[in-house]
C-alpha cells in the first residue's frame, strides 16, 4: 500500500511571534527522516507507509511542544492507493526532477 501525506503545521509559542523559526525546525525533522518529500509554500508532502508518516508527525508535534510551543495544530491530507503513486509521478510534468526522487 502506498501513501501520500501533506501536512502544515501551524505551531504557536507564548514568547516568539516568528512560528516560520518552528516551521523550519519541522521541516529539518521531515528531511532528517530520509522519506521522499516535497516541502510547498503552505504544505509539505511526504512519502511513506502509514506508520512512518504518522510516526513523522508525532515526532514532529512532540518536539514543537518540547521546544515550548503552547499550541500546535496540524493539518494533514492523507492519500492511500493500490497502485503507485509519486511525488514526483504527480508533479514530473511541471517541474524538473534530480535523481533524489
Amino acid at each position: 500500500m502506498n501513501y501520500l501525506m501533506s501536512i502544515q503545521i501551524l505551531p504557536t509559542h507564548p514568547q516568539s511571534r516568528d512560528g516560520f523559526k518552528y516551521i523550519s525546525e519541522a521541516i529539518e525533522i521531515i528531511e532528517e527522516s530520509g522519506l521522499t518529500h516535497f516541502v510547498g509554500p503552505l504544505e509539505t508532502t511526504v512519502e511513506g507507509n502509514m506508520d512512518q508518516l504518522f510516526n513523522l508527525v508525532k515526532k514532529m508535534n512532540n518536539f514543537l511542544a518540547d521546544q515550548g510551543c503552547d499550541r500546535v495544530v496540524s493539518n494533514i491530507k492523507l492519500v492511500q492507493s493500490q497502485q503507485e503513486q509519486s511525488i514526483k509521478g504527480l508533479l514530473e510534468d511541471y517541474f524538473e526532477f534530480d535523481d533524489e526522487y
